[in-house]
This record gives C-alpha cells, sequence and structure tokens, in this order.
C-alpha cells in the first residue's frame, strides 16, 4: 500500500493544507474562546452574580481618568490577576475569552505566512504579513496589548 506524496512547494495541494490549518486554527480557537466564555458565565451564576448593577453600563462608561471598576478588566496584567486569584474571578475568565477571541484570527494571520512561503506564493506570504504588521502594530500603538 502506497503513502500519498508530499505536496511539493508551489502546488495547490500545498496551498490547501495552509487553508486547512488556518480553517482548524479558527475554528478551534473560536470553540476555545466560546467555551471559557461559557464557564465564566457558570462560574459568575454559581458565585451568586447576575444582580442588578452587573447591567447598569454606565458604571463601565465612566470619563477617562477616573478608576474602572473592579469587574472590568483593561489589560491583561488585570485578567491574568483576577484568574490568580483564590477564588478564580469568574469575569476574567470571561475576559480571557474575549483575549482568546480576538488572538485567534491575529493566530491565523501568523501561521499562514511560512505556509504561503513554502507553497512559493510570496503574494500571498507578503499580504498576509502586511495584514500582521498592522494587527500587531494596532494593538501596540492603542495599549491593546499591556
Amino acid at each position: 500500500m502506497r503513502t500519498p506524496a508530499a505536496p511539493r512547494p508551489g502546488s495547490s495541494r500545498h496551498r490547501v493544507r495552509v487553508e486547512g490549518l488556518v480553517a482548524r486554527v479558527l475554528l478551534w480557537g473560536g470553540l476555545l474562546s466560546v467555551g471559557l466564555m461559557l464557564l465564566g458565565l457558570v462560574l459568575h451564576a454559581g458565585q451568586g452574580g447576575f444582580h442588578g448593577h452587573a447591567l447598569d453600563l454606565g458604571r463601565t462608561a465612566q470619563a477617562e481618568g477616573h478608576a474602572h471598576p473592579s469587574e472590568v478588566f483593561v489589560s491583561l496584567a488585570e485578567v491574568f490577576g483576577g484568574l490568580g486569584a483564590r477564588p478564580v474571578d469568574p469575569l476574567a475568565v470571561i475576559a480571557l475569552g474575549v483575549v482568546l477571541l480576538l488572538l485567534t484570527p491575529v493566530l491565523g494571520v501568523a501561521l499562514a505566512i511560512p505556509g504561503f512561503v513554502a507553497a512559493r506564493d510570496l503574494r500571498y506570504a507578503a499580504i498576509a504579513t502586511i495584514v500582521l504588521t498592522m494587527l500587531v502594530m494596532g494593538a501596540l500603538l492603542t495599549g491593546g496589548v499591556g
């Protein structure tokens, strides 16, 4: 019995493998992030959450320069601090799910670049590199990483 040969670089089969990898990253990243958000909701309900103040959006939309409410996470350090607390802050689990949901397409683009280079599809590799650069620069310039 013959084993299928590996796709040749530059072939359409190689490109299909890159697209399949990116599709799997998007699927599993999305499912994992939704799972984390649902877990956070269950933990929040289990700790007696969902009182009237949870729906008070005015508390979270304060003017610049004011301290934000403790249940609002504005940096990765705060999210990881909430995850390290005992008991774990359920809202930090939800925030981690949101962060993962935002990072999933970035990871997909980053994984596509070497795949396109291996397929000798330099045009798509260049486009993916530009997109990844714009995503990273946008996160850094807006303070979304710290």
